[in-house]
């Protein structure tokens, strides 16, 4: 399979974010608050309340851009349009947290 392949991007596009988010997590309970486990920090902290969701998938967002970013100077441009896909099924499952539980995620 081409790397320069749309579906590529779109796979890498829905991973990126969920890497990030760990990088994220390992960031916060290594450095920030050493004191609270990592699972407590993700199971409780995180997903433990909705309002945290949204941004929380929002800042994980962050990880595409600097793939998208990556691809872009490696000249992958139909693997950069799965990247942008993702982030567009991203964005509508953070319209939808926002919708079902109402806009106190804001």
């Amino acid at each position: 399979m081409r790397v320069d392949h749309f579906l590529v991007g779109l796979l890498l596009g829905l991973i990126a974010p969920a890497v990030g988010f760990m990088l994220y997590c390992f960031l916060i309970t290594g450095l920030v608050r050493s004191d609270m486990s990592l699972r407590y920090f993700v199971m409780d902290m995180i997903f433990g309340l909705k309002r945290n969701l949204a941004p929380v998938l929002s800042i994980s967002l962050f990880a595409d851009v600097g793939l998208f970013f990556l691809l872009d100077r490696s000249s992958l441009y139909k693997a950069m349009r799965g990247v942008i896909a993702a982030m567009f099924l991203y964005g509508i499952l953070i319209v939808v947290f926002i919708v079902l539980w109402g806009r106190e995620l804001l």
